[in-house]
C-alpha cells in the first residue's frame, strides 16, 4: 500500500540522496567524482563505497531491489551503468563505462598515454606516484610503497593500466553482495534475460515523468467533461519541471517514479471555488482537486504540496509522519 510506497521512497533517499545538497546519512553509496566536481555526464550518480565492508548489508540492498523488481514498487537508486551492467553479469570497460563515474581521470590518463617525454616532465615533475583516489576519496598505493616510487615518461602505461584496474575493481565485492541478494529474490534465469537498462528501469522506474505518459495513467472520477479543474490541472503540469513532476507523483502515489496510476476526485467542497491545499490518499493513488479560480492559483498549490508534504491537512500544515 501507500505507506509501504513511502517508506520505500524513503529508504531510496537514505541510500542515495536526489539532491546534491544532502549529506549522505548510511555509508553504503558515495558520490560519484562526477558529483563532486560538477564535470562529465551522470553528475547525480552514486557508486558503492569501496570502504565499506558491510557485505551482508550490501546482500540485503539487493534483496530490496529485487523485492521492487518483483512487486513492481520502485527503489531509486542513481547507479551508472557500470554498477547495472556487473548485475546483470555484462563486461564494463574503462572507455564505455568509466566517463559516467571520473570522466576527469579518464581524460587525463588519455593524455598521458599520447605525451611525449618533455610534455610529460613539465606537466608532472617527480610529483607523480604510483597512487590513486578512490571515489570514497581515500588514497591507495597501486604497488608495495607506491607513494614514495614516481612515475616516469617510460612507466606511464604500466602506471595507467594499474590506475584503471584499481578503479574498475574499487566496488566489486560491493556490488557482487548486491547481486547476491539480487539472486536470493529474482531467478538467475530471469536476470539473464535482462538487459542492464532493463534490470535498471524495472527497479528503479522510468526517471523521465513526461505530462503524456502521466495523461495515459491518470483517470478523472466524478467530474463532468467540461470541468475546468481537469484543464487547470493539465495546464500547471505543463509548467511543471521534471523534478517537480516527480514530487507531484511521490505525494500522490507514493513513488516518484512512472509508471504508477493516479486517480483524481473533486475535493468535499465539490464545485465551490477555494484555495485549500490539495489532499492525497498514497494507498489508493488518489488526488483530491479543489475547484481553483484559475491555472495559476492551481499551479502553485499543486507545486506547494508537492515539495512540502510526504502527507498534508488542509489548511496550509504540512505534516509528516
Amino acid at each position: 500500500g501507500g505507506g509501504f510506497r513511502d517508506s520505500i521512497a524513503d529508504m531510496s533517499e537514505e541510500l542515495c540522496p536526489s539532491s546534491s545538497e544532502t549529506p549522505v546519512p548510511l555509508p553504503f553509496f558515495v558520490r560519484t567524482s562526477n558529483q563532486g566536481s560538477g564535470t562529465g555526464e551522470a553528475r547525480d550518480m552514486y557508486v558503492p563505497n569501496p570502504s565499506c565492508k558491510e557485505f551482508l548489508k550490501y546482500e540485503w540492498i539487493g534483496q530490496i531491489m529485487g523485492a521492487a523488481l518483483r512487486g513492481k514498487e520502485f527503489l531509486v537508486l542513481a547507479l551508472p551503468g557500470f554498477v547495472w551492467k556487473q548485475l546483470t553479469g555484462e563486461e564494463v570497460s574503462w572507455n564505455k563505462d568509466f566517463p559516467a563515474i571520473d570522466s576527469m581521470l579518464v581524460k587525463l590518463l588519455e593524455m598521458m598515454e599520447g605525451m611525449d617525454k618533455e610534455t610529460f616532465e613539465f606537466k608532472f615533475g617527480n610529483e607523480l606516484t604510483y597512487t590513486t583516489v578512490l571515489s570514497d576519496q581515500r588514497m591507495v598505493e597501486l604497488i608495495p610503497g607506491g607513494i614514495r616510487t614516481v612515475v616516469h615518461h617510460e612507466n606511464r602505461l604500466e602506471f595507467i593500466h594499474l590506475v584503471q584496474k584499481a578503479r574498475l575493481n574499487e566496488s566489486k565485492e560491493q556490488i557482487a553482495a548486491m547481486q547476491a541478494g539480487l539472486l536470493k529474490v529474482v531467478p538467475q534465469a530471469v536476470l539473464d534475460l535482462l538487459t542492464w537498462q532493463e534490470l535498471e528501469k524495472k527497479v528503479c522506474g522510468d526517471p523521465e515523468v513526461t505530462v503524456e505518459a502521466l495523461k495515459k495513467l491518470t483517470r478523472f472520477e466524478d467530474f463532468e467533461p467540461s470541468d475546468t479543474r481537469i484543464q487547470y490541472f493539465w495546464e500547471a503540469l505543463n509548467n511543471f519541471t521534471n523534478e517537480d513532476r516527480s514530487r507531484f507523483l511521490r505525494f500522490v502515489t507514493g513513488r516518484s517514479r512512472l509508471p504508477a496510476r493516479i486517480y483524481i476526485y473533486p475535493d468535499k467542497l465539490g464545485s465551490e471555488t477555494t484555495d485549500a491545499l490539495p489532499e492525497s490518499s498514497t494507498c489508493s493513488s488518489t488526488l483530491f482537486l479543489p475547484n481553483y479560480a484559475s491555472a495559476k492559483v492551481c499551479e502553485e498549490k499543486l507545486r506547494y504540496a508537492a515539495y512540502n508534504c510526504v502527507a498534508i491537512d488542509t489548511d496550509m500544515s504540512p505534516w509528516e509522519d
